[in-house]
């Protein structure tokens, strides 16, 4: 999937908190780096987010009410990009056909790089801001 591609027009926004569950696995995770929002079709329609927890980096996306009450399903997924290893991405996961309201992906080693969390609904996608 290409993300540049889809990142054009979007821009970093301080949105709402939506109160997130917490990630499996890791009780305690606190954001990290900007909240991100996807519209589509001009709706505000999800945020993505990245947090910090349990030694690892976690992707988050939240699909907001009002695109949920548009439509019957959509796609998610989300991941970690390590910006000392570009090539890789970290902490994926990706549900297809889906009503689910959040994507929570698993914990990335990457405490100790720079990174940032990516995210897509359906076709649009968007990224938090970078953190070291």
């Amino acid at each position: 999937m290409c993300a540049l591609a889809a990142l054009t027009g979007l821009s970093l926004v301080n949105a709402p908190s939506a109160a997130a569950s917490t990630p499996s696995g890791c009780g305690s995770v606190s954001q990290i780096g900007s909240t991100r929002v996807l519209t589509v079709g001009g709706m505000n329609a999800a945020s993505v987010k990245q947090y910090a927890g349990c030694g690892r980096n976690y992707a988050y996306l939240y699909v907001w009410q009002q695109f949920r009450s548009t439509r019957t399903d959509w796609d998610l997924y989300v991941y970690i990009v390590n910006h000392s290893d570009s090539g890789n991405d970290y902490g994926e996961a990706r549900v297809d056909n889906t009503r689910r309201s959040e994507l929570w992906g698993p914990g990335a080693n990457t405490t100790a790089y720079c990174t940032h969390a990516t995210g897509f609904l359906d076709n649009t996608g968007g990224s938090t801001s970078t953190v070291c």
